[in-house]
């Protein structure tokens, strides 16, 4: 069984030639003991060998992505979920009672807002300039009634003093001292509120 093996096997002269055609590339069978893969098999091998490898590449560029668009991607803030998908929400339109430029705002798009909540504040400049008019025209509104109403007063002692000049006028004539014109207009004065008028 100690058999020696040479290195390079006897081959007659004929064979030592260079081959011409690829087919005669194949190895020869050295006997029993030693094992030889034929050489269509080696190339078939090293093809299976070439797909793994790009397979394995294949997958390892993916598996690569896949972990830097889970984890390299940045964060999204808490309470604040990412996904596909249709969300359906209850659109609301907020409105002021007044047209008027806004001044300042308080909270940006798709912030969460609470019921009460002040969102903006209107420009009031303009409308204080209108408020501070209006507050004017009351008040000359209110002297106008104060004036009116002293000239009612006025007008009723007017009233008074002819009524009460009539009724002196009335009286004496009775007793003969005053004469009938002077209580005809005594009595007009009476209707009309005359004041000043002797007698």
């Amino acid at each position: 069984m100690d058999q020696e093996v040479n290195s390079a096997p006897k081959v007659p002269e004929e064979a030592s030639s260079a081959p011409t055609e690829k087919r005669d590339l194949v190895p020869i069978h050295q006997g029993r003991s030693l094992q030889t893969v034929p050489f269509a098999t080696k190339r078939v091998s090293r093809r299976w060998l070439k797909v793994a490898l790009a397979l394995a590449a294949i997958i390892g560029g993916a598996g690569g992505g896949a972990y830097w668009w889970l984890h390299l991607q940045p964060q999204l803030p808490p309470g604040i979920a990412f996904g596909n998908g249709r969300i359906e929400a209850q659109e609301i339109d907020i409105d002021t009672k007044f047209a008027g430029r806004i001044s300042e705002i308080l909270a940006d798009a798709g912030d969460m807002v609470k019921s009460g909540q002040v969102v903006a504040r209107m420009d009031t400049r303009d409308l204080s300039a209108s408020l501070k008019k209006s507050q004017a025209a009351v008040s000359q509104a209110q002297k106008a009634i104060d004036e009116a109403g002293a000239n009612v007063v006025q007008q009723t002692s007017l009233v008074l003093l002819g009524q009460q000049e009539f009724d002196r006028a009335s009286t004496l004539l009775q007793k003969g001292a005053q004469t009938r014109e002077i209580v005809d207009q005594r009595r007009d004065c009476g209707v009309k509120g005359c004041a000043g008028q002797g007698g």
